[in-house]
């Protein structure tokens, strides 16, 4: 929480301010409700879309015909990535609520800049997975972490930064 506080305060006096809160909200509510429970609630997934739909709708300088593609491009990209990986591995590695998750992060993002948020998602649960698989000696197929955190925190860094 005081990592995205702190990234609020950087802000300063922006008259959306508040949808900034809300958002950042729905993410941490995902955040810890996915690292305890490995789901992520669909309220929340609802409840981000709907903060996306209103920004996208309010702010002219959104490219709307953009995000709405990109909000059907990419949960489409993940569904096939854990499918893929379900046929070959037999068991579920990206569940389907990142996939869910990812028609309101897109549509936050965009479909260019949505690339660049999974890249930094990707790369930080990649690194403290290592870190964690070296410190308690563990293979790291033998670990288990909710993705949904790290795209929250991604997409939160790639849209406020955008803003």
């Amino acid at each position: 929480m005081a990592v995205y506080a702190s990234g609020l305060a950087l802000l300063g006096p922006w008259p959306g301010i508040w949808l900034v809160w809300a958002v950042s909200a729905g993410f941490i509510w995902v955040s810890i409700v996915d690292f305890r429970q490995f789901e992520i609630p669909d309220l929340a997934t609802i409840g981000l879309i709907c903060a996306a739909l209103f920004w996208i709708a309010t702010d002219p300088r959104v490219p709307w015909q953009a995000h709405i593609a990109g909000a059907v491009f990419w949960p489409i990209g993940f569904e096939a990535i854990r499918r893929m990986f379900l046929w070959r591995s037999g068991f579920d590695g990206l569940g389907f609520g990142d996939v869910k998750l990812m028609v309101p992060l897109a549509l936050f993002c965009g479909p260019v800049a949505t690339a660049n948020m999974v890249l930094f998602a990707t790369l930080s649960a990649l690194g403290l997975m290592l870190t964690l698989a070296a410190l308690r000696r563990q293979p790291i197929t033998h670990l288990a972490m909710p993705f949904g955190p790290f795209l929250c925190f991604s997409t939160w860094i790639t849209w406020v930064s955008g803003l």
